[in-house]
């Protein structure tokens, strides 16, 4: 190597040596670094490494993907990352990132993640109880900021969702925005009164409600009917027990139109092999046919959490 070349490689060397690390912080801390007045970032020098659980995650029009990564129970922290590092921030997982805050694409600072930074340190973890709201709580969502809340009793105007990403929605008599992933385009609107989990943010000087869940408002009572017909001896929603979580079922289906049939055969003749060696008993005599059909209705309910997710 001749002395031009070696000097090169040494100063570059030399200026990795002194780059300062990321610096470890909660993401309350970097909460702290973003005005709440303005939404600006007050810090865009410091590269902060933080830890937590992505709760929503939405697709924006450039390839972007915008995510909330929170401590559990706790307010999160709007994460954009490239599509390529975004292939690890699926919701419910655990994350360690690192990155700088800059002023976002929708009008609020967010974390910019640092290429390649993304470590994935637990899959399928809550990010803590959902605060309950209603429509006009998010009026001015300015005590909710970060916080993942859940909407009730909201209906859709029906139709397909187009591929604006943008929705109006109606809790009651009340107009709520809601943001989501455009992976929405095309499908059919939710029908019946659904919860809408998300975490609210100040859009451009409006608040809207970023989607994370899509769930039929009905629930309570079709977990107790579950429950009643011992279906959540085998099953439960969000994690695998002895058969498949509710959710993991309703994702591979979430595009079959013969979905809810396809489920009810499944329930009246039970088999093995879908979801591996343990058998699934037969329901057929037992369960009344109105009730699996209401069942398998519920559970393809949780097939917006994958499309949600895209």
């Amino acid at each position: 190597m001749n002395d031009t070349k070696f000097s090169v490689w040494f100063l570059l060397a030399a200026a990795l040596a002194v780059l300062p690390p990321a610096r470890a912080a909660t993401v309350a801390e970097v909460r702290q670094q973003i005005d709440p007045a303005t939404g600006k970032a007050r810090d865009t020098a410091t590269e902060f490494s933080v830890t937590g659980v992505v709760s929503v995650r939405a697709t924006l029009p450039d390839d972007q993907v915008l995510v909330m990564v929170h401590p559990a129970g706790e307010a999160g922290l709007p994460v954009l990352a490239s599509k390529a590092d975004a292939v690890l921030l699926l919701p419910r997982n655990g994350v360690n990132l690192s990155g700088k805050l800059t002023d976002g694409p929708l009008g609020f600072a967010v974390l910019q993640v640092k290429a390649g930074s993304v470590q994935v340190t637990g899959s399928n973890l809550s990010c803590g109880t959902p605060e309950a709201c209603g429509a006009d709580s998010l009026k001015d969502a300015s005590p909710l900021a970060g916080h993942y809340v859940k909407l009730t009793e909201v209906n859709f105007p029906g139709g397909k969702f187009d591929n604006s990403g943008i929705y109006q929605v109606k809790s009651g008599a009340v107009g709520v925005t809601i943001r989501a992933s455009k992976a929405l385009a095309g499908l059919e609107m939710p029908a019946g009164s659904v919860n809408i989990y998300g975490v609210p943010l100040k859009v451009n000087g409006g608040w809207q409600l970023l989607a994370a869940r899509f769930l039929p408002a009905n629930g309570k009572e079709m977990q107790e009917l579950a429950t009643r017909h011992t279906c959540m001896t085998c099953h439960k929603a969000d994690t695998k027990v002895v058969g498949p979580a509710y959710r993991d079922v309703a994702a591979r289906y979430r595009n079959d139109p013969d979905a809810g049939q396809k489920l009810v055969t499944q329930m009246e003749n039970g088999g093995t092999g879908q979801w591996g060696p343990v058998p699934m008993l037969p329901f057929k005599g037992k369960v009344p046919p109105e009730d699996m059909k209401l069942l398998a209705q519920w559970i393809l309910g949780y097939r917006w959490d994958a499309v949600l997710a895209e």
